[in-house]
C-alpha cells in the first residue's frame, strides 16, 4: 500500500497496477467483454481462422487461437503494456480508424484480473509469457505455429465483489454467443468457431456470404422469409437482410448492426429500424434485421466508449432517414399474408452449419435440403447482382412492367362470430379481421388527409374552450406552432384558458374537442413531437376509435368494399398496431389436414 509522507502532495499519480485495474472496470465487465477483445485483436491481425474455447462459460478460462500475424517476442512484452497499441500512431490515424481495437488498454487490463497466458509466433521462433496480475511472471521460447494463442484463466478471482456479479453461468455463454454470431456477421471472410467444454456451439465457414452466416444462427424458416436490401445517399451506403413481420422478438438484440465492418450499439438507428416496420408489428415486438453501413470514416467517431460499442455520426440524421425509407420500401415490396402450416415434429431448433466440409460429431446439425437450400439462395443473390449490371434501358423496361396487387381478388363466401370474414380464390381460403382492416383502412385514410400538402380548414363559429390545467396552458404556450401543420389553431382567451378557433375538415363533426385534446395531450408528454409522429399517432387513435367492431355483423356491400378499401392500401397485411389482417391457409395446406395427400 502507498503511503503518503507529510512532504507527499494530495495528488499523486496512479502506478500501472491501480491503473490497469482502473481500466479493467471499463473494458472488462463479464466473459463476453473479454472474448470481444482478444477475438477483435485476431482480426485486426488478419486471421482467416479463429477459434475460441471456453471452459465453464468462460469463467475458468477463455483461449483464442488464430492464424494472423503473430507477434515478436518484443511486440509480444510491449503487448501487455498500457497505452500500447499498433493500431495508430499518430491523431491523424485517430480519424481514420479501420481496425477494431486500437486504444491500447484491453490486454494490460484482462492481465490486472486474470492468469494470462500469451504463445506467439511470426512463423520461425515461438515465444511464450506468463502474466499474474499484470505482471510477467514467465517467459520463454515456445514450438513455433504461426498466429497467435492467448488463454484468460479464473477471470476476476482477485476482485471478488465483480465476480459475485457475474450472471449465472449459460446467461453469461448467451453474451458469449450472441456476440460470437455477430462479429461473423461483420467479418463474413474470416471462419469462427466457438466451444464450450469441448462442445461446439457455433461454426463459421469464412466463405465471405452474410446468408450463409446467417443460416448459422436462424432457422431455415427464417432464412427463407429473408429479404436483401439496398440503399445509398451522398454520404452512405445501407444493405443487408429483413425477416417479413411475422418472425419477430420481443428483444431489440436481433437488430444487427455493422459500421464499416465493426458491430456497433446505437439507439437511434435500432429505432429507425423499428420505425420503418411501424404499424408491421405489435406493440412490443422487433423485427430481425441485419443492417450493413458503409462510410468514410471521417464520418464516424468511434472513439467515445471504452469498449468501442457506440459511436457517433456526422450527418446522422441522413442515415436515420435512408434507413427507415429503404427498409419500408423494401416492406412495401413484399408479400407479408401470414400462410398456416402443417406443424412439422422433427423440426431444427438451432443448426450448426459448415457448408464446406461434412457435418461429423454430435455437435453438428445438418439437414441436406437445408444446405441446398441456402446454396440456392447464394445462388440466387449472384443472380440478382449479375442483373443489375444490366443496360439501363432494359432496366427501366423492368420497373415499368404492372406490378402485382398485394392482396389478391377475394370472393367472400362467409362471416364467422360476426369477426372474420372468410374469402376464397385459386390460391387457397383467407380469414380476415374485420375490425384489423378496418382500422388500416381508416389509419391510412386519416394519415393520408393529414400529411395533405395543404389542409382544409374551418374556423368554429363559436370557440371551444379546452380543459386544461393551468399548468398545461404555459407549457402549451410555446408548443401551439406545432398544432399549425395539423391545421389546428388556438388562441389564449382573457381567462388565461385556451380555445379551438380552427380545425380541419377531416375532423368529424361535434368530435373536435376529442380530437385536439388527443393531439395537445401526445404533445404535453414529451414525446418526440415531430410533426409525423403527432399525425402518426392521432391516426391510430382515430382510426381504432372508429372502426368496425368485434362481433358486429356487416352486409355484403358493406363487406365488399371493406375487401376493396383494403386492397388498395399501402400495407394491408396488418393493423396500425401490428396485427394481422389477413391470414391464409393454401390448398395444399387443406387438404393435409384432411389427410387426402400425405
Amino acid at each position: 500500500m502507498l503511503e503518503r509522507s507529510d512532504n507527499m502532495g494530495k495528488i499523486i499519480q496512479l502506478d500501472d497496477a491501480l491503473s490497469n485495474l482502473i481500466a479493467a472496470g471499463e473494458v472488462v465487465e463479464n466473459m463476453a467483454s473479454v472474448v470481444k477483445e482478444l477475438v477483435e485483436n485476431s482480426v485486426d491481425a488478419e486471421s482467416k481462422n479463429i477459434k475460441i474455447d471456453l471452459l465453464e462459460s468462460g469463467l475458468n478460462e477463455i483461449r483464442v487461437t488464430d492464424d494472423g500475424e503473430g507477434m515478436s517476442k518484443e511486440d509480444m512484452k510491449m503487448s501487455v503494456k498500457r497505452h500500447a497499441t499498433s493500431k495508430i500512431k499518430t491523431s491523424h490515424d485517430l480519424f481514420h480508424i479501420s481496425s477494431l481495437g486500437f486504444r491500447g488498454e484491453a490486454i494490460p487490463s484482462i492481465a490486472s484480473v486474470s492468469h494470462l497466458e500469451i504463445i506467439s509466433s511470426e512463423g520461425e521462433i515461438g515465444y511464450r509469457i506468463f502474466l499474474l496480475k499484470g505482471e510477467l511472471k514467465e517467459e520463454g521460447e515456445y514450438a513455433p505455429r504461426k498466429g497467435t494463442s492467448i488463454s484468460v484463466r479464473y477471470l476476476f478471482y482477485n476482485t471478488p465483489a465483480r465476480l459475485k456479479h457475474l450472471k449465472a453461468t449459460n446467461t453469461e455463454l448467451s453474451f458469449i454467443v450472441d456476440y460470437v454470431n455477430k462479429i461473423a456477421l461483420s467479418h463474413p471472410e474470416v471462419s469462427f468457431t466457438l466451444t464450450n467444454n469441448k462442445k461446439t456451439i457455433f461454426k463459421s465457414t469464412g466463405s465471405n456470404d452474410y446468408l450463409k452466416v446467417l443460416s448459422n444462427i436462424y432457422s431455415i424458416e427464417i432464412i427463407k422469409n429473408m429479404a436483401p436490401f439496398q440503399g445509398e445517399n451522398q454520404y452512405f451506403e445501407v444493405s443487408g437482410y429483413i425477416t417479413k413481420p411475422i418472425f419477430n422478438r420481443s428483444s431489440r438484440n436481433h437488430v444487427t448492426v455493422i459500421v464499416n465492418n465493426r458491430m456497433i450499439k446505437n439507439n437511434k438507428i435500432i429505432y429507425a429500424v423499428n420505425e420503418a416496420y411501424k404499424t408491421y408489428l405489435p406493440v412490443g415486438k422487433h423485427p430481425i434485421v441485419f443492417l450493413k453501413i458503409d462510410l468514410d470514416p471521417l464520418l464516424i467517431d468511434v472513439n467515445v466508449h471504452p469498449q468501442k460499442l457506440e459511436v457517433k455520426f456526422t450527418e446522422e440524421r441522413m442515415l436515420l432517414s435512408l434507413i427507415r425509407n429503404t427498409i419500408g420500401d423494401k416492406l412495401k415490396s413484399l408479400s407479408l399474408i401470414p400462410e398456416i402450416k402443417e406443424k412439422i415434429e422433427d423440426k431444427v431448433e438451432y443448426v450448426t452449419l459448415d457448408l464446406d466440409s461434412p457435418a461429423n460429431g454430435k455437435s453438428s446439425v445438418v439437414k441436406e435440403d437445408f444446405v441446398k437450400y441456402i446454396d440456392g439462395l447464394v445462388e440466387k443473390k449472384k443472380i440478382r447482382e449479375k442483373s443489375e449490371t444490366l443496360e439501363p434501358s432494359k432496366k427501366i423496361e423492368e420497373k415499368s412492367a404492372p406490378t402485382k396487387k398485394k392482396i389478391p381478388r377475394l370472393e367472400y363466401i362467409g362471416q364467422y362470430l360476426g369477426t372474420y370474414l372468410i374469402a376464397q380464390n385459386e390460391e387457397g381460403l383467407f380469414i380476415i379481421d374485420q375490425h384489423a382492416a378496418a382500422e388500416r383502412i381508416r389509419y391510412e385514410n386519416y394519415y393520408k388527409r393529414m400529411a395533405a400538402a395543404n389542409i382544409e380548414t374551418y374556423e368554429l363559429l363559436i370557440p371551444i374552450t379546452l380543459d386544461l390545467s393551468n399548468q398545461e396552458v404555459i407549457a402549451l404556450k410555446d408548443l401551439t406552432d406545432l398544432l399549425i401543420p395539423l391545421g389546428i389553431e388556438l388562441e389564449i382567451n382573457k381567462m388565461n384558458t385556451i380555445d379551438i378557433l380552427k380545425v380541419p375538415t377531416w375532423f368529424i363533426e361535434g368530435y373536435e374537442r376529442i380530437y385536439t385534446e388527443e393531439i395537445v395531450k401526445f404533445v404535453l408528454e414529451g414525446k418526440d413531437i415531430g410533426i409525423m409522429n403527432v399525425k402518426d399517432s392521432l391516426a391510430k387513435s382515430l382510426s381504432c376509435k372508429h372502426s368496425i367492431k368485434a362481433n358486429k355483423y356487416i352486409n355484403k356491400n358493406e363487406i365488399e368494399k371493406l375487401l376493396h378499401d383494403l386492397e388498395n392500401c399501402e400495407n394491408p397485411y396488418t393493423c396500425p398496431h401490428g396485427r394481422p389482417t389477413i391470414i391464409k391457409f393454401t390448398q395444399n395446406e387443406i387438404e393435409k389436414l384432411f389427410l387426402r395427400i400425405m
